[in-house]
């Protein structure tokens, strides 16, 4: 199975949205995370002493978190905002936590946290560009996610960016 994770934040990338999910295809989990209401994390560390694996705080997030492991693949779709992932992408990114361990081992010299499972599924970060968009961002951004999936024992497998206006049938054929 595989997720998609929508992280466009308003209706600027809607021809982007219907495309995609017309073709959405039954191995596919589809979660628009502007529909849903999913809070901050609260940084209570309960997920990994009072309910480990699973965050206290119950929103739509649950629903999320419960296919996560689940999952083969991981599609993360977010707009480039003032050179940053977009806020639901970050919430959601945050709320990821429980599928790790709050211990520590070193790694090539670094701190990581321990597997909670034995296997993660790979991600796939498309990134919306518009006009403002910088090589510097699209950089940034990459260099992020290859951190972050450091820590969620997980494989950046592409970084797709895509242009405002953009042929998409490449894009979305490849989700």
């Amino acid at each position: 199975m595989k997720l998609i994770i929508n992280g466009i934040t308003d209706s600027s990338y809607i021809d982007f949205e219907n495309k995609l999910e017309s073709n959405i295809k039954e191995d596919v989990k589809y979660f628009k995370l502007r529909d849903m209401t999913i809070n901050y994390c609260q940084g209570c560390w309960d997920c990994w002493v009072k309910t480990p694996g699973k965050c206290v705080l119950k929103d739509d997030y649950e629903s999320i978190l419960s296919e996560v492991n689940a999952s083969e693949l991981i599609t993360v779709i977010t707009p480039i905002l003032v050179g940053y992932e977009s806020s639901l992408i970050k919430t959601f990114s945050d709320r990821i936590i429980p599928i790790i361990h709050p211990y520590i081992e070193i790694k090539h010299g670094e701190q990581h946290h321990v597997k909670r499972y034995e296997s993660y599924p790979d991600y796939k970060l498309i990134v919306l560009k518009d006009e403002f968009t910088t090589d510097e961002d699209i950089t940034a951004i990459t260099e992020l996610y290859k951190r972050k999936m450091l820590n969620l024992k997980a494989k950046l497998i592409d970084v797709v960016c895509v242009e405002k206006g953009a042929d998409l049938d490449h894009v979305i054929n490849g989700i």
